[in-house]
């Protein structure tokens, strides 16, 4: 338990400019990564080609049950022969096929026919996949020569209108579904999706998936903003990936949570819309916009987290997290436990003994933490142990049982000085009523630019408890500030102002 103490409609998804103009590469690792089979399930597709800013179209390809991608590892004679399209190569193989010749196709306008050998001539293609399609197949090989100086290596895929998708948009994957483009590219003999979409449309897959919904319009289009200018800091526009670099964003937290068409929300695509085109800039760059879910009452400066050395980046007070969307938490672990964790994260000390706070910054975050072990010690940088211990922020303290003790908390006045009874404690509402509030883990009170928290649970002998407030590293914009300060009146240009220093929001530029 924890005790506070504290004085749309919807629209079209928005697209920019010409297709590919906006376009950028969403690696779909959470779904569709290192597989060994990628299945496209619309019956209508084209295979087009991409430059840095422009797609080319291809091909159209019809398959009643879709579209089955795998690695080839085959070995093949290539023939020199270059045809303009698959029923051009299909046609010159003839009906018998005696030499086992299939299609390939190599770049915008390039088919070429392999044959099937083992002969000594004949080669394995690091980068060949099979499309399986009915009763008909042919394979895909990176571009090469000039080709490959242009265009991506791989084709891209996009939806033909179909009855169930009459404007052709939508791209399905069985599990989720995408607009823009697929490539699916090899890479170390496994296959992995790639999404090629604008900018706009992406964002209306990610906002609901990086802030609750239910949030006030002004804190939804904050995050549209900070996802957009984070989205092009990594990305860039850039349509076209390399066979080493096939995207620049994931569709995981180690990025952005993107679900493609099965993120997308009212509110979501109501929040792009009212912010299209809006990013954050300063002395004329983008900005990595960090944001994360509760701070916890301070945010962090960048410099004490991951050292960066920024003034956009700065400590503010984050009191507007009265309903916060991560609430205070209490982790707890024998020491058997706490010692097997260290010894998996490569921090073996032995027994642990014990475990203590060595350096906290202003803001109450653990910035090195010491571990005692009856082999050795060792002391942990603020990523480290948060990670090592799988800590949701590095807002705690560290209790060890039958050697540190509980806060005691106290109530002051000019005269006394009494103890708060745990187990009788009683909020009072505004209207002076009185509630009794069950025993407590630990207590949270408001200062004038801060959240503290007091543990008030006894840690058992023989564990390390650790009691701690907020949810993510601390950097950039808390969501669940954003959500208070929205809910307080504030615009989410304000919202952004707050977070971040030195800055300037305006449209991005398409070159």
């Amino acid at each position: 338990m924890l005790l506070f103490l504290i004085a749309a409609t919807w629209v079209c998804v928005p697209s920019v400019g010409a297709e590919a103009m906006t376009d950028i590469r969403v690696g779909l690792v959470s779904q569709y990564k290192d597989k060994d089979v990628i299945t496209v399930y619309n019956t209508r597709i084209m295979f087009g080609y991409a430059t840095d800013k422009a797609f080319e179209g291809g091909d159209i390809f019809y398959g009643g049950s879709g579209f089955s991608f795998e690695p080839d590892n085959s070995s093949y004679v290539v023939k020199s022969t270059v045809y303009k399209n698959y029923d051009e190569a299909k046609k010159a193989i003839g009906q018998s096929n005696t030499t086992g010749a299939i299609p390939v196709l190599k770049g915008p306008g390039t088919w070429q026919l392999y044959e099937k050998s083992e002969k000594s001539n004949a080669t394995k293609r690091d980068c060949l996949i099979k499309v399986s399609f009915g009763k008909s197949a042919f394979l895909i090989d990176a571009a090469e020569g000039e080709q490959s100086k242009k265009y991506s290596p791989f084709p891209q895929i996009k939806a033909v209108a179909s009855k169930n998708d009459p404007e052709g948009r939508i791209i399905s994957l069985g599990t989720r579904s995408y607009r823009g483009r697929i490539e699916i590219v090899r890479k170390g003999g496994k296959l992995t999706a790639v999404n090629i979409i604008s900018i706009e449309a992406y964002l209306c897959g990610v906002v609901t998936c990086e802030m609750d919904k239910t949030y006030s319009a002004e804190a939804l289009k904050a995050q549209a903003v900070c996802a957009r200018s984070y989205a092009l800091y990594k990305a860039s526009f850039n349509c076209r990936g390399t066979l080493s670099e096939p995207y620049s964003l994931t569709d995981t937290t180690a990025s952005q949570v993107y679900k493609g068409v099965t993120g997308e929300s009212k509110e979501a695509i109501a929040a792009v819309s009212a912010t299209q085109g809006e990013v954050i800039y300063s002395d004329g760059e983008l900005v990595e916009t960090f944001y994360f879910s509760t701070s916890g009452g301070s945010t962090e400066g960048g410099i004490d987290v991951w050292g960066i050395k920024s003034a956009i980046y700065s400590s503010k007070p984050d009191l507007f997290e009265l309903n916060p969307e991560k609430a205070p938490w209490v982790i707890t672990y024998t020491l058997e436990e706490a010692g097997r964790l260290l010894k998996e994260n490569g921090h073996d000390v032995g027994n642990v003994r014990n475990i203590k706070e060595m350096i906290v910054t202003e803001t109450g975050r653990v910035s090195s933490l010491k571990v005692t072990g009856t082999a050795s010690s060792k002391t942990l940088g603020i990523q480290q142990a948060q990670s090592t211990f799988d800590l949701p922020s590095a807002k705690y303290k560290v209790l060890m049982g039958g050697t540190s003790f509980a806060d005691t908390p106290y109530a002051i006045n000019d005269e006394t000085r009494e103890m708060l009874k745990k187990s009788g404690l009683f909020a009072i509402s505004s209207n002076s009523s009185l509630s009794r509030i069950d025993p407590l883990d630990q207590m949270i009170v408001i200062s004038g630019d801060n959240m503290y928290n007091y543990p008030l649970k006894e840690v058992p002998t023989g564990s390390v408890a650790f009691f701690g407030m907020g949810y993510g590293h601390g950097i950039g914009m808390s969501q669940s500030g954003a959500q208070g300060m929205a809910l307080k009146g504030y615009d989410y240009k304000e919202i952004i102002n707050y977070y971040f220093d030195n800055i300037r929001i305006d449209k991005y530029i398409v070159a």
